[in-house]
């Protein structure tokens, strides 16, 4: 019963540590990352380079597990 226990604990623990997100924010117009060592997640905000009109700032999200992008989505 204890060894249970034990072993309960200890795989809490890590899933806490592998699924915390640490906020970092980029200097680059605004986007926000939330990053913990399984996944990330990017709410992109972003100046976009200066043409006849169009949006100055690409919006979207960004959805990547263990390196590989899941999901993207910008209003490029």
């Amino acid at each position: 019963m204890k060894k249970k226990v034990f072993v309960v604990i200890a795989i809490i623990v890590v899933l806490v540590i592998l699924l915390t997100p640490v906020r970092m924010n980029l200097k680059d117009g605004g986007s926000v990352r939330y990053k913990a060592l399984v996944y990330e997640v990017t709410k992109i905000h972003r100046l976009a380079p200066e043409v006849d009109g169009v949006k100055p700032y690409i919006d979207g999200f960004e959805i990547k597990i263990f390196g590989m992008t899941v999901y993207r989505e910008t209003n490029e």
